[in-house]
């Protein structure tokens, strides 16, 4: 259900996703390079997180949404140029050693065979690039309720997430977890989510809903299969094909 565009916009439009928003922006937010001559790229659906009055001057400099063929796309941001693309998951249409951060959302929990998308990742990453993955907490109580997003896919515990970033190429460096709230949408608890987090973050902040790892890559060892990590021929990645006219929506 969550594996669509459409349905994690609706979520992302209710209190209890708006909620999340706020929790997860701040991470976000320090997370991007603020430099005009990096790029940031999101893979997923990272749109979500992003305040929903945010306007194209807000935003870093390059700044690009890659969402996942299997999820369908969307024109994103409402106002300037677009900045968004439906795209493979396992064959980003990125340059190697191009990216200086990447935000993986919505993405690797769905995926079939997770290891070659980070194997990608690592293929695009620059040596001093960063990735940041987001996917369900596994000890979390988001991950046993299927009426939001965090509820689908494969829940990961943080040891799980760490050991698969090592085995692809990428060393963790900070773990954090956030959406202590209750996922309920009951209106009363939104209006105390606040007091409810801060709670949640002091008294049991290992069963937040939302795990968060950021990790560096490993540069010398190559990530995963290095059968997928062999440079590509000019020509040979795919067309970046980006969404400018009005909304694209869904599955293609």
């Amino acid at each position: 259900m969550y594996d669509d565009v459409i349905a994690l916009r609706d979520f992302y439009n209710t209190p209890l996703g708006q909620h999340v928003t706020g929790q997860m922006h701040p991470h976000i937010t320090r997370f991007w390079q603020a430099d005009t001559s990096c790029l940031n790229v999101m893979v997923g659906y990272g749109i979500g997180w992003l305040p929903p009055t945010v306007n194209d001057h807000d935003l870093p400099a390059d700044l690009l949404s890659l969402m996942l063929a299997r999820s369908g796309v969307m024109a994103w941001p409402d106002s300037g140029p677009g900045r968004c693309s439906l795209v493979d998951s396992h064959a980003l249409p990125l340059p190697d050693v191009h990216v200086d951060r990447l935000l993986l959302a919505h993405a690797l929990e769905f995926d079939a065979e997770p290891g070659r998308l980070l194997d990608e990742c690592w293929r695009v990453l620059d040596g001093a690039g960063r990735l940041l993955v987001v996917v369900p907490n596994r000890r979390g109580l988001w991950a046993r309720l299927e009426h939001t997003p965090f509820g689908h896919g494969r829940p990961y515990s943080s040891r799980q997430l760490c050991v698969l970033l090592e085995t692809h190429g990428f060393v963790p460096k900070r773990t954090y977890r956030t959406a202590c709230l209750p996922p309920l949408h009951n209106r009363a608890m939104i209006r105390f989510a606040a007091t409810i987090e801060r709670l949640g973050q002091r008294w049991w902040p290992a069963l937040g809903g939302v795990l968060l790892v950021e990790a560096e890559k490993k540069l010398y060892a190559a990530a995963g299969n290095t059968s997928k990590l062999r440079r590509r021929r000019a020509g040979t990645a795919p067309a970046l094909a980006t969404v400018v006219n009005g909304p694209r929506e869904g599955n293609m």
